[in-house]
């Protein structure tokens, strides 16, 4: 649960923290998306096969899962007792 406290020192820090924490299921749906509308804009345009959809869309995944590792490891890095 996240209290907010006025004038405390630890307000921006836990906005930076949940803006973070928020952008994790997007960037996991960004990815994959982003690389099947690609595949099909592809296969329609030069004919290509139809299975670079699936290679396209498995990069897409792997991409947002490396990229959303990044962002938790620097959360918890934000987040480490000093």
């Amino acid at each position: 649960m996240l209290i907010l406290v006025r004038d405390s020192a630890d307000t921006p820090r836990l906005f930076r923290m949940l803006g973070l924490a928020t952008m994790v299921p997007t960037i996991l749906i960004a990815g994959p998306l982003a690389c099947f509308l690609l595949g099909k804009w592809m296969i329609n345009r030069w004919n290509l096969n139809p299975k670079l959809i699936m290679i396209l869309v498995l990069l897409g995944l792997i991409a947002s899962v490396i990229q959303t590792c990044r962002i938790v490891r620097r959360l918890y890095q934000e987040n480490a007792p000093e």
